[in-house]
């Protein structure tokens, strides 16, 4: 018979996306160790994931952000987050600091991020136990990252519209401007007139430089399967009402 749960710890389901199995096998060992009673489930990629909570959602969600899941860690939690069925508890386990995804993740019902390159893996368990009571846990070095960034006044979350963000993610895919503005549904005029605000708010001059900052930054990722463009569909219904004018 399985112990009663805590009543600090009301967590009867959890569901953990890691694309490493040995991985995942090692964080359900914690978590059954933290949570006995809870049925816990381990599933490698994106598609399964989603397919899994189709079928029964869960109240705790750990996951990670890499491209190694087979798809979009952003829009996937948009969409199984913050909602009256969505996941009730989300914990990210990375090594990831792009501030791209750090901005994405804090605006979206996540209620912590581990930084498991930074923190001891022991550490990891008060993280779950933290998340399991409703509570938040961010680890040090992802919160002075974020407010390294806004600190320098040079946030890109703050310092690009929506329309510049999405440009910039296919833009800084490799796309030219007739490519992006048929992706965008707009005309290469307002493509070539956001590349120049964007050129000037960065301070660069080619478009292999806004490759470079997308990349760093976290717009896209380049994958062995293709280029992925992290919180892409956020960023799309974030702009829908308030497309540019186009430039003839």
């Amino acid at each position: 018979m399985k112990p009663k749960p805590n009543p600090r710890l009301d967590i009867q389901s959890v569901l953990i996306l890691k694309a490493d199995r040995i991985y995942g096998d090692a964080l359900c060992k914690i978590v059954q160790r933290i949570l006995p009673w809870a049925d816990v489930r381990l599933e490698t990629s994106i598609n399964g994931a989603s397919a899994a909570l189709a079928i029964r959602p869960v109240e705790l969600l750990i996951t990670g952000v890499g491209a190694s899941l087979g798809g979009d860690v952003i829009d996937f939690l948009s969409m199984h987050t913050g909602g009256a069925n969505g996941v009730r508890q989300v914990l990210v386990v990375t090594t990831h600091h792009e501030l791209r995804i750090l901005a994405a993740l804090r605006g979206l019902a996540v209620h912590g991020m581990f930084d498991s390159a930074a923190e001891a893996p022991e550490n990891l368990a008060d993280a779950i136990r933290v998340i399991a009571c409703g509570q938040f846990y961010w680890s040090q070095s992802i919160l002075d990252r974020i407010r390294a960034d806004v600190a320098s006044g040079r946030s890109h979350a703050r310092l690009l519209t929506p329309c510049e963000q999405l440009v910039l993610c296919v833009i800084g895919g490799g796309c030219d401007n007739v490519t992006a503005a048929r992706e965008l549904g707009m005309t290469p005029g307002t493509i070539s007139s956001v590349r120049r605000d964007l050129h000037r708010k960065l301070g660069v001059q080619h478009r292999g430089e806004l490759m470079c900052i997308a990349a760093q930054v976290g717009f896209v990722q380049f994958t062995p399967s293709g280029i992925l463009r992290p919180g892409y569909a956020l960023l799309t219904a974030a702009h829908r009402g308030r497309k540019p004018k186009s430039v003839a």
